[in-house]
């Protein structure tokens, strides 16, 4: 559950500080359902491993450097259902920055447009085709979140029943779509922005390879050129201190043993 700065009343019902988000907080029991704060939008549940990726995102450099967010874009290209839009949202006013979700099913969308409802403003919610918005919109944005459909074994904790749906079949149908949707945020991010690549599975098919056929592709002119950085500088506690175990690099691996979150793999790229 996120909030940076959460209300009086949910302390004293118990509410403390997240292991490792700034904007997280937890329970040790009872259903978030039973907060009025969540059905009015105060706060929403999010695992912390997605807080942590959205905010590295935010947390590495644009080229040139950028000292605040004052006139930046950012894009949520594969949206639904709007938990990491509703924080970038919510970061996006006190940095002076704008931004768009984009999701391609109408009922997502409207999730989406739920989660940053009050954020009108500033933020926009579209139903269309991520693989397409780098092609209308080339080079329109700062930093891009390409969070794309995955099998979901990373999340097997909290759904746990998904291990009887997902067969290796599906990685053959969702591979040459998650390299589209990564080509597609690179073509909407300006050179020198950021994008970052997530999945919550971390098998190499739906991760690193992916990741590594794209910058191949734009090394070879077929696609946009890009360079990997270092994503695990930018994975911080609340406290600034990077996240212990995130493997060797420059990917970022989440683990459930190890981080008390889904496992969610990151990979930050730069357009050149």
């Amino acid at each position: 559950m996120y909030k940076r700065q959460l209300p009086a009343n949910l302390t004293r019902r118990g509410a403390t500080p997240g292991r490792w988000s700034p904007h997280a907080w937890s329970w040790d029991a009872g259903s978030p359902g039973d907060l009025p704060e969540l059905r009015t939008g105060g706060v929403r549940v999010a695992d912390e491993g997605s807080q942590l990726v959205t905010l590295a995102l935010l947390a590495a450099p644009l080229e040139p450097p950028a000292t605040t967010g004052t006139g930046q874009r950012w894009l949520d290209l594969c949206a639904g259902p709007g938990g990491k839009s509703a924080l970038l949202s919510a970061l996006a006013r006190p940095a002076g920055a704008t931004g768009v979700s984009v999701e391609l099913r109408p009922q997502r969308s409207a999730m989406v447009a739920d989660a940053v409802a009050g954020a009108q403003a500033w933020w926009q919610v579209r139903t269309e085709d991520g693989r397409e918005i780098g092609d209308a919109e080339p080079a329109g944005y700062d930093r891009v979140l390409a969070d794309v459909p995955c099998t979901g074994l990373g999340a097997l904790r909290r759904r746990p029943e998904a291990r009887w749906r997902r067969s290796p079949a599906d990685l053959t149908t969702l591979g040459p779509l998650q390299r589209e949707l990564l080509t597609g945020a690179l073509r909407a991010c300006r050179p020198g922005g950021v994008v970052a690549y997530v999945t919550c599975s971390p098998h190499v098919a739906e991760t690193r390879v992916v990741v590594e056929d794209v910058v191949k592709a734009g090394e070879r002119g077929r696609s946009v050129p890009s360079e990997v950085l270092d994503a695990r500088q930018f994975v911080t506690d609340r406290d600034g201190a990077t996240l212990p175990d995130l493997g060797q690099g420059p990917y970022v691996q989440l683990w459930p043993h190890r981080h008390g979150t889904d496992a969610m793999f990151l990979a930050l790229l730069r357009r050149r």
